[in-house]
Formats: structure tokens, C-alpha cells, sequence
């Protein structure tokens, strides 16, 4: 399907939509949210406990299987979050704990980890991620003009930990410092359509096993009360990761990771938010191949919605991303997203050598109203490809 058309069905329906939803509103009416638990447990009389007053209740939202797709092969991705606040909740962020087992029962399996976690009044923030997998890609070389034709498969076994403690400087302001390591081992290329392949030329990083070791400073502002589905605020963030010799590192390599978000409620009598992200993402010295900005390789793996993991790779990174977000139902239960996102990543040369267009719709379910949680089914389509993603929370 040819991306224009996919543009004027996309923009045809969301109009259609938009229409139908909005005739005949004329005041605000706000009525009681549901989610799929409550739904669940009413349909088959299953008793809850009644909380306590003070309590703090861990919400918990489940995705019993899910595929996605990496080096060819589809793989069985379960996700598990879990949300809670750690003090009292007007004055503290939502916390959540993402867990993420995954297999093929072949090549591909591992587990991943990721949370967010805010301290009492959000005195602290702790953000991190731990990965152990073993993986298949296929991988292109570097740059935005890189074809099927360029396509090699990459075999390798990861083991990732990010750690960052950030301490509240004012309001909601935050500096931090932190850990970043990356171990790659059992390295291996194949089904490469020339010899060398990009991947052996490149010749950073490119041996058997290699680690990366470095030290990680933040600054951040943040003033989004629920991270799993924001409603509104500001998000802005500057990393530094430098990764000196003293650390045991064998390349000496420094990155720049610029993040801006920015939510939009708009006047409606139900739910309507328009999402904006947008990132820089460099590095300098020698870095090595699988630390290279790439696509889905962002903090968060968030980026290039109708793109395959690390379809396009380079020294420098800019993204785009626009998404409006609605209700279809006034009960919050049904809802839907269009979004669009731009990429583009520097060649050999280091320049910029065109822009990765993608556009897609999701639909949205809500799973636990406690924390906001939407089971997300996405649909992201680009020249010559076409994901289709199952989750839990927004992508930003």
C-alpha cells in the first residue's frame, strides 16, 4: 500500500471519526470510567476486597502474550506493569515497573526490565532498565538512504543495565548521575550481500564480545503526574554519557541524548491530547556499532513506528512524532490514536542522507483506570514496511 493512500484513508477516517463523536455535544458531561478489570470481574462475580482509606494499592496490568518481530523471526512477548505511588498522591508521581519475558523458542529470548520510580513529594527519581537476551537483527549499515538490498543478519547476546538517580533541584527540575553498561558477546554476522559486509567495515565494536562501561549525568524537568499515559505537562532531558578508560573501556566514545515532550489537552467534552516528541541523539569517538543511535534504540525504544528494530542506524539522530490522542467512548473504555514520525540518521560521512517518513492509527483499550493503563494496539505503516505492535501504556 502505497504511503500517500494510507495518508488520505488515515485522514479521511479520523475526520469521520472525530465528527461523529463530536455532533450533538454541547456541554461537558462527565460520566464514571470503566476498565476491563471492572468489566471482568462484574461478568463473572469475581469479589474484591475493599481497600483501606490510607491505603496504597499496586495496580497491576497484564498482557498474557503479544509478537514482535526482530531479525525475521516472530517472537512471544509477555508484559506485566505494575503502578503505585510511594507517598500521598497529590503531591507524588505515579511509579511503574515494566516486566517483559520474551521468546521464539529458537533464537530470540531474553527478559527485559524497566522502571520509573518516584520517592515521596518526587524528592527522587530513579529511572533504569535491565536487559539479559539473546537476539537476532538484521542490520543495514548506516544511513537513512540504506535499502533492503544492504540487509545482513546480526546473532548476539545482551546483557544491558541503565541506572540513574536523579535528586529534585526545584519544583520540577531534577539532576542526577548514573551507570550505563553494555555487554555484547557471541557476536555474528551472516546473510551478508557482499563481503566485507558494512558491519565487519565499520570495525568498531564489530569482534566476538566487547563491553562499554560508562558514566551517565542527567538533567531533567518533568511535570507529568501519570508517565504510563500522560494527559499533559512538559518533559524535557539532557544526557551525557562519556565512557572513560579507567572503566576498563577498550573504545573511548562520548554520546548527547537531547529529549523534548510536550502534551496538549485539548477543550472537549471527552479526552482529546496532542503528543509531541522530539529528539537528538549523537556520539563522538569511537563508538562501537550496536551503540550507535538507531531506530527503537532510543531511551525507551520508542521511536520509528513502522520500521523493524535498528532499520536505520548512524552517528547522529533526529526524531519527530506527533500523535492525537481520543476517547471513542465517554466511559474512557475505547479509545484511539493517529500519529506521524520522522527520522533521519548521518551515512559513513556523517551527513544526514534523507528522511524515514512513517505514519499509523492505534486503538486503545483501558485496562486499569487506577493507573490509566491502555492496552495499545498500533498499526504504523512506511515506504516498504509495516509493523503492527501490541502494548501496554502510550509510546511517549
Amino acid at each position: 500500500m502505497r504511503i500517500k493512500t494510507v495518508s488520505k484513508i488515515l485522514f479521511v477516517a479520523i475526520g469521520l471519526c472525530y465528527t461523529i463523536l463530536a455532533f450533538g455535544q454541547k456541554k461537558k458531561v462527565v460520566a464514571k470510567q470503566t476498565d476491563l478489570i471492572e468489566i471482568i470481574t462484574n461478568t463473572f462475580n469475581i469479589s474484591r476486597k475493599p481497600k483501606a482509606p490510607d491505603s496504597k494499592p499496586v495496580s497491576f496490568s497484564v498482557i498474557p502474550i503479544s509478537t514482535t518481530n526482530s531479525g525475521g523471526k516472530q517472537i512471544l512477548v509477555s508484559s506485566i506493569n505494575a503502578a503505585f505511588v510511594l507517598g500521598k498522591d497529590e503531591k507524588t508521581n505515579y511509579s511503574s515497573v515494566f516486566f517483559l519475558p520474551y521468546t521464539d523458542f529458537d533464537e530470540n529470548k531474553g527478559f527485559g526490565l524497566k522502571y520509573n520510580i518516584f520517592t515521596p513529594r518526587n524528592v527522587w527519581n530513579l529511572p533504569g532498565e535491565l536487559r539479559i537476551s539473546n537476539l537476532t537483527e538484521y542490520s543495514y549499515g548506516l544511513g537513512s538512504g540504506t535499502t533492503e538490498s544492504d540487509q545482513f543478519r546480526l546473532n548476539f547476546n545482551n546483557l544491558r543495565f541503565n541506572f540513574i538517580a536523579n535528586h529534585k533541584i526545584y519544583d520540577h527540575v531534577y539532576g542526577g548521575i548514573g551507570l550505563s553498561f553494555d555487554r555484547y558477546f557471541s557476536v555474528g554476522v551472516s546473510e551478508v550481500p557482499r563481503t566485507p559486509s558494512e558491519f565487519e567495515k565499520y570495525g568498531i565494536g564489530t569482534q566476538p564480545a566487547y563491553s562499554a562501561t560508562g558514566i551517565v549525568f542527567n538533567l531533567l524537568h518533568d511535570n507529568r503526574k501519570n508517565s504510563i499515559n500522560p494527559a499533559d505537562g512538559l518533559y524535557v532531558q539532557a544526557v551525557l554519557r562519556v565512557n572513560p578508560s579507567w572503566l576498563a573501556n577498550e573504545n573511548l566514545w562520548t554520546s548527547l541524548y537531547l529529549d523534548g515532550r510536550r502534551y496538549i489537552r485539548l477543550d472537549h467534552p471527552m479526552r482529546r491530547i496532542v503528543a509531541i516528541s522530539v529528539f537528538y541523539w549523537g556520539v563522538i569517538g569511537h563508538t562501537p556499532y550496536f551503540n550507535l543511535p538507531a531506530t527503537q534504540s532510543d531511551i525507551g525504544s520508542r521511536s520509528g513506528r513502522g520500521y523493524a528494530t535498528a532499520r536505520f542506524r548512524g552517528k547522529q539522530m533526529f526524531y519527530a512524532e506527533g500523535e492525537y490522542r481520543f476517547d471513542l467512548t465517554r466511559n474512557g473504555l475505547f479509545g484511539g490514536v493517529a500519529f506521524a514520525n520522522f527520522q533521519s540518521l548521518t551515512d559513513v560521512n556523517n551527513n544526514f542522507s534523507g528522511i524515514n517518513p512513517a505514519i499509523g492509527f492505534g486503538a486503545r483499550i483501558k485496562f486499569n483506570k487506577q493507573s490509566d493503563t491502555n492496552l495499545a494496539f498500533d498499526f504504523g505503516f512506511a515506504p516498504n514496511s509495516f509493523q503492527f505492535y501490541i502494548g501496554l501504556g502510550e509510546v511517549f
